[in-house]
């Protein structure tokens, strides 16, 4: 039996064994022999042999995790960050029927049996009422994302390890039918009639997309190639089906881009304040012609009962008959969101305006002005996976100290991420000025000049100092000091310095240098070079002290 136990802890640690086990056999090995290779007058028990067995059994017993591991050394773990208690065995699959109807029947609103088509968590709220998943309001919402086949596998990881881990119910939308690991991806284009997807023009990227995955070549190669023009086709097909399969309980659509990134706490919170009950479609307005719109990238929300009657009127007409009227309209438009405004408007839907809450700025583009520093923060747009991971961290960091019930707003935006890179001066970086443009007249001939904004006064009639500041740093920030408003400049050395009224952080300009050209007597131009007025940035940001926080655009 001891020839066994050893044998069985030798093949035991030959994956990893350790010095003091070694030892351990050796010595239970030569005990072993020489009990079995004496005489047997010399095999008699002793004391000491009895003590030698024992303190071996012993230490293989205290050492036995060492060639007994307890768990595999693979262990899968939650994606979530532990103050948000998302368990480990929330893990999201394609909802059947049945388990739609639990998760509606778990719901506060009205039950639904209709089956679901949207990818959900199997955990319902009501199951762990710690976890990010069950915050109240949560599964009452439906993200749609829409996305392209091109950039799917760039864009969408991001989220699924950030936001979504805690958004109960979303749909990907996509130009081409796929799955992204058991996730799946809806094709928003396969509804439009063959009319249009066979032969316009706009479509050529989408039957390219279908030969490519045939023949199981690299989508990612077909980035650039048309992308735009098939995008606005998406808009109205992915909302009708994403109305049509939602479950009875769904009061809010969100729609939103891959490059955007959503604050959940701050949403969940600002859609409380409003009835679902009513017709709202919300969103940063922007126009076209005479129609006013939400723009998608920025984020667009539309309340349950907007959905209905856009879906009703449908109906009415005729899926097919409605179809093609919105198809041969879009034919002739530039943009997806307009079109899905005048959808809305066709309705008596108008928009809402939700700006600045929803807004398609980033945290280094955004003008930092009044109307920002006390709204609550939504949306962002044309932000990258890194700035989606830090816009989450920083979510959650602020959940932890403070819960789902205080919202943060720009101001604390402002304050975690530009505050303490402001305070000194920046080498080989713009920070956007751009409201007093002033520039060396020699440069406005050359080729360069075609890459900058024009000067915002002729040269000729600006003040001596504001002339001089086109010579130095130190005079084009002089030139701030005496601007009464300005708090902030940027400088070129080849003679160029710009000033702004509001804060802005801007970005590198590493590339420029020795690159832009234009510079005096030929000379390759240098790197702009940022700086802040840092008692006027103070004196700003106290003058909010104390503000009411505002909900609404």
């Amino acid at each position: 039996m001891l020839i066994n136990l050893f044998s069985y802890c030798t093949v035991s640690v030959a994956g990893g064994t350790f010095t003091l086990f070694h030892f351990l056999f050796s010595l239970g090995e030569s005990f072993f022999i020489t009990m079995t290779a004496s005489p047997p007058s010399a095999r008699i028990i002793t004391l000491p042999r009895i003590a030698i067995l024992a303190l071996i059994l012993v230490a293989i017993f205290f050492f036995r995790d060492t060639f007994l591991p307890t768990e595999s050394p693979y262990r899968s773990h939650s994606t979530s960050p532990a103050h948000l208690h998302t368990q480990p065995d929330q893990a999201s699959h394609y909802e059947s029927e049945s388990t739609t109807q639990d998760k509606s029947s778990s719901s506060s609103s009205s039950s639904s049996t209709t089956p679901s088509v949207h990818y959900a968590t199997n955990t319902s709220a009501s199951d762990e009422p710690e976890s990010c998943l069950s915050v109240p309001g949560a599964d009452n919402v439906l993200i749609m994302l829409k996305t392209g086949a091109t950039e799917l596998y760039q864009k969408l990881p991001t989220h699924f390890m950030t936001t979504f881990t805690c958004v109960p119910h979303f749909m990907i939308f996509s130009d081409l039918a796929q799955n992204f690991a058991d996730i799946p991806i809806h094709d928003a284009i396969a509804p439009i009639s063959s009319h249009f997807r066979d032969h316009h023009e706009d479509f050529e990227l989408y039957r390219k997309l279908q030969q490519y995955q045939r023949e199981g070549q690299n989508l990612h190669a077909l980035s650039g190639s048309g992308g735009w023009n098939l995008d606005k086709w998406k808009f109205l097909p992915m909302l009708h089906q994403a109305f049509e399969s939602a479950p009875a309980h769904i009061e809010w659509f969100l729609l939103m881009e891959a490059d955007t990134s959503i604050s959940w706490t701050n949403l969940l919170q600002w859609l409380r304040t409003m009835d679902p009950t009513k017709p709202y479609y919300l969103g940063a307005q922007n126009v076209i012609g005479s129609t006013t719109f939400a723009h998608g990238g920025s984020g667009v929300v539309i309340s349950r009962r907007a959905a209905d009657l856009l879906e009703t009127k449908r109906r009415s007409l005729g899926q097919t008959t409605y179809d093609a009227v919105w198809e041969e309209t879009t034919s002739t438009s530039c943009c997806g969101d307009e079109i899905v405004a005048r959808a809305f408007l066709d309705v008596d839907v108008p928009l809402t305006p939700a700006w600045p809450l929803i807004q398609g700025e980033t945290v280094s583009s955004i003008d930092w002005k009044p109307d920002h520093w006390c709204t609550v923060a939504l949306t962002w747009h044309h932000v990258t996976p890194i700035e989606i991971d830090s816009l989450f961290q920083f979510e959650t960091s602020w959940i932890a100290n403070h819960g789902w019930e205080t919202p943060y707003l720009y101001r604390d935006v402002f304050e975690h991420f530009i505050d303490r890179h402001i305070s000194v001066n920046r080498t080989a970086w713009k920070n956007l000025s751009k409201d007093h443009r002033f520039v060396r007249p020699d440069l406005l001939a050359l080729p360069s000049q075609m890459r900058e904004e024009p000067p915002t006064t002729p040269f000729e009639q600006l003040r001596p100092y504001e002339q001089a500041a086109v010579e130095s740093q130190d005079a084009c920030a002089e030139a701030c000091r005496r601007h009464r408003k300005c708090v902030q400049w940027m400088f070129a050395p080849e003679g160029r310095c710009y000033l702004g009224d509001v804060v802005r952080f801007g970005g590198s300009d590493e590339q420029r240098e020795g690159g832009a050209g234009g510079g005096r007597g030929g000379q390759e131009a240098g790197p702009w070079v940022s700086g802040w007025m840092q008692e006027r940035v103070q004196r700003f940001k106290s003058g909010f002290e104390g503000c009411e926080v505002r909900w609404h655009g």
